[in-house]
């Protein structure tokens, strides 16, 4: 008895929801468990969803800072592999 719900639950008079699993780390769609407000990823399977505006969620798990995290590792690790090329010619 699960409804399937889409990342992004558009109403007409609202914002569009989104989901975040806090296990995977990433925005998810989800079941929707019951008639209360308890989802479950589809990803994983765990219960240990968010939800809110993009906004909101953005803001409390801080999305932006992580995503610009990583491109500067990613950054770092092309820097690395080419430094080690160099050298072993």
């Amino acid at each position: 008895m699960t409804e399937e719900v889409k990342v992004e639950e558009k109403k007409e008079n609202g914002p569009a929801i989104i989901f975040y699993c806090k296990d995977c780390e990433e925005i998810v769609d989800t079941n929707k468990l019951g008639k209360k407000y308890l989802y479950s990823c589809k990803k994983c399977g765990t219960k240990n969803v968010a939800f809110g505006t993009v906004k909101s969620v953005n803001g409390f798990f801080r999305l932006e800072e992580k995503a610009k995290q990583k491109a500067k590792e990613a950054q770092r690790m092309k820097e690395a592999g080419k430094s080690s090329q160099g050298q072993s010619a």
